[in-house]
């Protein structure tokens, strides 16, 4: 069970996941945008791969789901702040290496997308195989 806060590391409760200190700080919606509260969480908490947090962490402090906590990351990311990711999770870069490991990563994403999307391009519907018999009758004969 986790006794620490995944925000700042102090004691919390069992069955917690956030002290009330980092509680309260990101419960305050009209202090700042989520998006905002999701970058100054990673530069205050989590900067560096060794201090990444994982989304679902993020997405019960911030109140989203999973998709929402991706969208602010790649928005945050496309304003130029350097977020990276990994297995362990996101986590504000310390140093450049961090910064190419995770661009690295990204362009293996791209990469297999790009992949299925031209296998895809070239795909081709089988087309049904359908056997019909024709009976001819002529002159009123027959067969």
């Amino acid at each position: 069970m986790i006794d620490t806060c995944v925000m700042c590391g102090n004691y919390v409760p069992e069955g917690r996941m956030v002290c009330p200190i980092c509680e309260n700080y990101s419960a305050k919606p009209h202090a700042k945008d989520k998006k905002s509260a999701i970058l100054d969480c990673l530069k205050r908490h989590h900067t560096g791969k060794r201090n990444a947090v994982h989304s679902a962490e993020l997405e019960q402090l911030f109140s989203l789901d999973d998709r929402a906590v991706r969208r602010k990351i790649s928005a945050l990311r496309k304003e130029g702040y350097p977020i990276c990711s990994g297995d362990m999770g996101y986590y504000y870069a310390e140093n450049q290496k961090e910064i190419n490991s995770t661009v690295g990563r990204l362009n293996d994403l791209m990469t297999g997308v790009s992949d299925a999307r031209t296998g895809l391009m070239f795909a081709k519907f089988p087309e049904p195989v359908m056997t019909v018999r024709i009976t001819v009758r002529m002159n009123g004969g027959e067969l």
